[in-house]
């Protein structure tokens, strides 16, 4: 990669001292080519991310608004595909390592970067991020090439080894199951491969309901009973297990506790028992699985739920396993807006967890009830809980009501019943995707000319839709929601004149795509 491949970078440092020594090491090496935009918070970035192209971002782990890992995120998030250089103090090293396992391509200690150095780092993380998106794509392509004849492949297999054309010899019986076997791994292996891309493409829909949790379990418990007797392993759920509902898709958690069960399973010795627990408190629901296995190695902690990752590669292969099973968990509880994680259990084995939030914190935010039923009521749409919760902390300080729905169905329903002074909309929802959305609302008599706002973590990616000259939209907002240009919004005069409305949105519209 040449020096001037870089066009476009965004510095996102508050300390002044740090932004200009990077600058001047670029001028230095006579790269002023390159546009470097400085800023001094992640909103900031978000902003800029938001709305123009940078072939790279260059990242302080110590802002404002955001610390460490969760400034790594909220780039990711406002900008995906785009390679990352974490910047970081010398006694924050690790926190850099773990920047890394988020998906940064590079780091850089404050302190003791030097020109080479820093050129070096642009351009290593530069070409990283391009193979990444090269051996993704191959990965994706391959795998839905292979998913039709495997399964033909391994269905036909099954047919021969139940005797479907009669009995077969003895040796050809044990050939042919050993083949079964085989291909069954090589389905689920392309099955997993293909779920993980799905979801980090976004393609995934999930259907939220209200789950009870202790007889999900239950039943993945008893799916799973053959797997563990073929291994001499138990599976008990604890008597002490409570239970309690969340607001999740069902089939996507059973997966969740399938593969947590599959890998307790497969790493507990014959004669062992895995145990699986369900706790309810007033913030969470929460799953563990504990295995008696030999515990995770702490070299290994950090990658427990990346892509591929195994510990021992030859006890994986005798155990069988693609290294996907953990990530595919992880993937799906963030979606579900858990977490996930494990622990050390005593005496040996490691104890693996999923924790939601309990259906009583989404139900309850539905509808607000702390003001009288005179005042404008806001309908927010999305499911980032956090946020709904402080754009109605917000807009309760300026006299504004503020209904929550968690999934498009949700948003219908109450959209049917109460009519709003204004929606907002998250671009990408549990059940479709904002557009669709606000089309269908568009098709209410009640609101065709409602105000829609758009709220994401990247708006501007959504304008390219080919949809969105119909969506009427006032305004497309940045996450974290800046209240002020908010609140503007919902007081302007403009507010309640559709058509001054619609010329000032059009308009808008066209400055958005130019």
């Amino acid at each position: 990669m040449s020096k001037t491949s870089i066009k476009t970078a965004l510095l996102v440092e508050d300390n002044p001292g740090d932004a200009r020594l990077l600058r001047e090491m670029l001028d230095e090496e006579g790269l002023c080519k390159i546009a470097l935009t400085q800023v001094e918070t992640m909103g900031d970035a978000e902003k800029h991310l938001a709305q123009d192209a940078f072939d790279i971002v260059l990242l302080d782990l110590g802002l404002p608004d955001a610390q460490g890992l969760e400034a790594v995120r909220r780039a990711h998030a406002a900008a995906p595909g785009v390679p990352l250089v974490v910047l970081t103090g010398r006694d924050d090293e690790s926190l850099a390592d773990a920047a890394l396992q988020e998906g940064a391509q590079d780091y850089l200690i404050k302190g003791q970067i030097e020109t080479r150095g820093l050129l070096r780092a642009l351009r290593y993380a530069t070409e990283r991020n391009r193979l990444e998106q090269l051996k993704d794509a191959f990965v994706s392509s391959v795998s839905h090439e292979l998913r039709t004849p495997l399964t033909s492949i391994y269905g036909s297999l099954g047919l021969l080894v139940n005797g479907a054309v009669g009995k077969l010899p003895d040796r050809a019986a044990r050939l042919l199951s050993i083949a079964h076997s085989n291909s069954e791994r090589l389905v689920r292996l392309v099955n997993d491969i293909l779920d993980i891309e799905k979801m980090e493409s976004g393609h995934v829909v999930f259907n939220f309901t209200r789950v009870e949790i202790r007889s999900l379990v239950s039943q993945a418990i008893a799916a799973n009973l053959g797997f563990a007797e073929s291994l001499g392993v138990r599976i008990r759920l604890a008597d002490a297990s409570a239970t309690g509902d969340v607001r999740a898709d069902s089939d996507r958690l059973t997966q969740v506790v399938t593969n947590l069960l599959s890998n307790a399973i497969k790493f507990s010795p014959p004669g062992s028992e895995v145990v699986v627990m369900t706790e309810k408190d007033s913030e969470v629901v929460r799953i563990s699985v504990r295995d008696h296995g030999s515990g995770v190695p702490d070299e290994f902690k950090p990658r427990v739920f990346e892509r591929f990752a195994q510990a021992d590669s030859t006890n994986a292969r005798q155990k069988g396993g693609t290294g996907l099973g953990l990530s595919i968990v992880k993937q799906i509880v963030d979606r579900l807006g858990g977490e996930a994680g494990f622990a050390d259990a005593p005496g040996g084995g490691t104890i693996f967890h999923v924790e939601l939030r309990p259906w009583i914190d989404a139900a309850c935010m539905a509808i607000d009830l702390d003001l009288k039923s005179g005042v404008e009521r806001i309908l927010f749409c999305g499911d980032d809980l956090d946020t709904a919760g402080s754009v109605r902390e917000q807009l309760l300080q300026a006299g504004f009501a503020t209904d929550f729905a968690y999934t498009s169905s949700d948003a219908l329903t109450c959209a049917t019943s109460t009519r709003y002074h204004a929606v907002l909309v998250s671009r990408r929802l549990p059940d479709g995707d904002g557009t669709d959305l606000i089309l269908r609302l568009r098709e209410l008599p009640a609101y065709g000319d409602t105000p829609m706002i758009v709220v994401s973590g990247a708006p501007v990616r959504g304008a390219d839709d080919q949809r969105v000259s119909k969506l009427n939209v006032l305004d497309w907002l940045n996450k974290p929601v800046d209240f002020d240009r908010l609140l503007r919004l919902l007081t302007a005069p403009s507010f309640d004149d559709p058509a001054r409305h619609a010329r000032d949105q059009r308009a808008g519209h066209d400055n958005l795509v130019t």
